[in-house]
């Protein structure tokens, strides 16, 4: 099961990411070299300098369900439609967390957890959302103001330690509960038209639209054991086809199908719905062609249904995941273990389609579940794979592993920063020495088409190859070792992985010796933190708060009040 699953329920509204924007560039690390003017707001590419690095959801609410084969939309439905979905209480709010700052295609949400509430503020369901990284990064807004960010992404994980406090009144959350196992819920959101711009309402804000399902043992929990069409010659810009990938799960009594079409639709500016592309059409083809087909005669597939992206209300009480009977479709049952899915548009005046995405060859589908590791000197970890053929597990594949440096590396700062103030810092390079991360350079997969590829930082670690900042980023890129000619991978697959240097710590640290460069560092690039707590670059004030920073320094890496 997955939140593709029924029962499921979806939210929409606001979220605030109130990224730091200093560290975005790898040269301001360097404390010899940095500068006052780089806290200065608009300088150097600092959007966004005060930046507290808080991830939380606004004005948002449950404002759609299904269940039992139908799609609830108001309170009469069911009396969780209208619920807020808010974050914790009488703890700090989530963090966005990147990696490295030559890593930035893998931000995190850290130590965030998800209530629901009723109308008297009581609270329904809450649960703690495992840190997971964004995918699906393309440019799905086409408009915007000065500096809105038009890329959008989605996030996908599970809820963990899932508590009901009162499931009074709602067949749906109480079908919920029944339906999902290990304590866990899976969740996925998307998000959109972001704000980068001081000088409108929603600077730091954008908005979300997201789906809470069941969560099944075993499964995945970063994505969908389903069918999977990933959009060509995207590369974070538009797709060729003009839509972007999704995900879909063919029901395990073969009378539905599920799509999620939340991140695939343009919109034409941040406060506005889906742009009209024309009608739009979920097939199945009825063959298994050997390569991306481009258009396709009506009589080369079997119609599952129209996508109704454009009515009222779709998409907020949907969070476009849509789900399509095949209870009177029995072509489409018929196709579906062996033949690709299809998205389509008609052509005007003729008996084709155009073919806008298609499932991959021969269904074939391998992703790395969690592809985000910090790892010590001496630890030993484990990627985690799943390969699938038209959603079904792909037992005895093998998976091929490789070094890259994927989309890292460079400053992490574009073309941001002003040639007046342009730090002088050298560029590190990345992924040396390549002796400090070891894995196999291959796996295969068991019956259930699961892998898990060992992982392990050699005892000395990586050393401070890149100077000025400490550890180091190491890449590994996968593919199944069969992969049919013509496959569309998606750019994003790739594990990404920050090693950490080896450190010695003394008995008697000294400020000096071993604390000031460190603290200086951070100062430096989070300037909310001296100007309203302590300034770390500052012995005299470090000292007056001891206590405070005892108790930050105690607390688990993943905790909201002390994470970055």
């Amino acid at each position: 099961m997955s939140y593709l699953d029924a029962p499921r329920l979806h939210f929409s509204g606001w979220f605030q990411a109130d990224v730091s924007t200093i560290n975005n560039d790898v040269r301001f690390y360097q404390n010899a070299s940095f500068v006052p003017e780089y806290q200065q707001l608009d300088q150097n590419g600092s959007w966004n300098p005060e930046g507290t690095g808080i991830f939380r959801l606004l004005d948002c609410s449950v404002t759609g369900a299904f269940l039992n084969g139908k799609l609830l939309t108001t309170a009469a439905g069911d009396p969780a439609i209208g619920a807020t979905v808010q974050n914790a209480a009488g703890r700090a709010p989530g963090k966005l967390v990147d990696l490295d700052p030559q890593q930035q295609m893998v931000s995190e949400i850290w130590g965030m957890q998800v209530r629901l509430l009723n109308p008297a503020a009581q609270p329904l369901l809450q649960g703690d959302y495992r840190p997971a990284a964004f995918t699906n990064l393309w440019q799905r807004q086409q408009q915007g103001v000065r500096m809105d960010q038009q890329l959008a992404a989605c996030y996908q994980s599970v809820l963990e330690e899932v508590a009901w406090p009162d499931l009074t009144g709602s067949p749906l959350l109480q079908a919920l509960r029944a339906a999902t196992e290990d304590g866990m819920l899976a969740i996925q959101f998307n998000l959109y038209g972001y704000g980068r711009d001081a000088t409108i309402p929603r600077y730091t804000m954008g908005h979300v639209a997201g789906t809470i399902g069941p969560f099944r043992r075993g499964e995945p929990k970063h994505f969908v054991l389903g069918r999977q069409m990933i959009a060509a010659g995207s590369n974070f810009t538009q797709p060729a086809g003009g839509v972007n990938n999704l995900q879909a799960k063919w029901a395990d009594d073969g009378l539905s199908l599920t799509a999620d079409f939340g991140n695939s639709f343009p919109i034409l500016n941040a406060n506005s719905g889906p742009t009209n592309i024309g009608q739009i059409l979920l097939g199945v083809l009825t063959t298994n062609p050997t390569a991306i087909v481009a258009t396709v005669e009506n009589t080369q597939v079997a119609i599952i249904g129209e996508v109704p992206y454009l009515a009222d209300g779709w998409y907020t009480q949907t969070a476009g995941v849509q789900t399509f009977d095949l209870t009177n479709n029995p072509a489409a049952r018929k196709l579906l273990p062996q033949c690709p899915l299809v998205l389509l548009t008609p052509v005007k005046g003729a008996t084709t389609y155009t073919v806008l995405l298609q499932e991959s060859i021969d269904g074939v589908y391998v992703r790395a579940d969690s592809y985000v590791f910090r790892i010590d000197a001496g630890e030993a970890q484990r990627v985690e794979f799943y390969a699938s053929s038209f959603g079904a597990p792909l037992k005895g594949a093998a998976i091929n592993c490789s070094a890259t440096e994927g989309f890292m590396g460079g400053s992490g700062g574009g073309n941001t920063v002003s040639p007046v103030t342009r730090p002088t810092a050298p560029i590190p390079s990345i992924g040396t020495p390549a002796d400090a991360i070891a894995y196999a350079s291959s796996v295969t997969t068991d019956s259930n088409g699961y892998a898990a590829l060992a992982l392990t930082a050699s005892t000395a670690g990586p050393g401070v190859p890149r100077g000025y900042i400490s550890g180091q980023l190491y890449g590994i890129a996968y593919q199944l070792a069969t992969q049919p000619p013509g496959y569309v991978s998606n750019p994003l697959n790739y594990v990404s992985i920050l090693a950490y240097s080896k450190k010695e710590v003394p008995d008697k640290p000294t400020w000096y010796g071993d604390i000031q460069q460190l603290f200086t560092q951070y100062g430096n690039l989070y300037p909310i933190m001296g100007r309203y707590v302590v300034d770390l670059r500052d012995y005299a004030a470090v000292v007056k708060r001891l206590n405070i920073l005892g108790l930050a320094f105690s607390l688990p890496a993943r905790d909201p009040t002390t994470c970055r």
